[in-house]
């Protein structure tokens, strides 16, 4: 769902990264100051740290940190992203993003530069357990909403070009555990609610990157890393929390969102929902590329 970003990053890696794809970590084993990761194939790797950017699911937390449900918050939601490559629908969704105006449950369009729809769906559900037909779960929760979303559902792909999950958040104590440290999604994730998780994943590799590149110490660089990124991660986690009201407001709430959205003109109005879904800005990266003089 973000081939323009993957691209970017694959581009702009020096020579000297190798690159090993479909490689899985199944076991980590640390000392005072090395760490050793065992690829599920055998083969063995050692290393000064390993960072887990493995994702909301991550193998490498799991392996350090101990199970996910010690860490997960579940806040009664699903969703299933996947990609259409259909003409009509993208002519039907004349907006660079369209999202349905509806209680519980959501399907927005987010048309793509290669010509192609991704197609988000989120409603609310008490069940975290993922469904044994995702499309025929889908067509039963958005069933009678017709029009568009009864074309784009009936042109859901196979489970396996899906992305199903539950929409989550990630909250740890500690993002590092000696030579291992976590970023992105697999030490906070903030749930698709609140729409930044890539954004705050490269700003977390970039702030960890530049505690790195000053301390000699790796401990103390890590340290570094999370006193100074924490808190602007809990902001954002706080106000994923709050948009899940916003974004899917059940039948109460609802009056409540049209009339803030008629009124967003307003500057004041628009800094309010500004803030209640993003959080509020932080200049923390500015003032590290200042002080590296990028």
């Amino acid at each position: 769902m973000r081939p323009d970003l993957e691209k970017v990053l694959l581009d702009n890696l020096p020579p000297q990264v190798e690159l090993r794809f479909g490689a899985t970590v199944s076991d980590v084993a640390q000392r005072d100051d090395r760490v050793t990761v065992t690829l599920q194939r055998g083969a063995q790797l050692d290393a000064d740290l390993l960072v887990g950017a493995d994702g909301i699911h991550s193998t490498v937390r799991t392996l350090v940190f101990g199970v996910e449900p010690q860490y997960l918050r579940y806040p009664g939601f699903r969703s299933a992203s996947f990609v259409l490559d259909a003409p009509g629908v993208r002519g039907s969704a004349a907006e660079h993003v369209v999202f349905t105006d509806t209680a519980d449950r959501q399907l927005g369009l987010h048309l793509l530069r290669d010509g192609r729809t991704a197609v988000t769906a989120v409603y609310r559900t008490v069940d975290a357990s993922p469904p044994h037909d995702v499309r025929a779960a889908l067509r039963e929760e958005y069933a009678g909403m017709g029009g568009l979303v009864a074309e784009v559902l009936d042109r859901c792909p196979e489970d396996g070009a899906v992305e199903y999950d539950q929409v989550a958040q990630i909250q740890m104590p500690r993002w590092s555990s000696k030579r291992v440290v976590l970023i992105g999604d697999a030490s906070f994730a903030v749930s698709a609610l609140s729409r930044q998780g890539a954004s705050l994943a490269v700003a977390s590799a970039y702030v960890l990157s530049e505690q790195l590149r000053k301390t000699s110490s790796v401990e103390r660089a890590l340290a570094f890393y999370e006193r100074l990124w924490r808190p602007v991660v809990e902001d954002k986690q706080q106000s994923g929390q709050a948009a899940s009201g916003w974004l899917w407001p059940g039948p109460s709430q609802s009056a409540i969102r049209r009339a803030m959205l008629r009124l967003s003109w307003r500057p004041l109005v628009n800094r309010f929902i500004e803030a209640t879904l993003a959080g509020e800005p932080t200049a923390l990266i500015t003032m590290l590329r200042l002080g590296s003089g990028d």
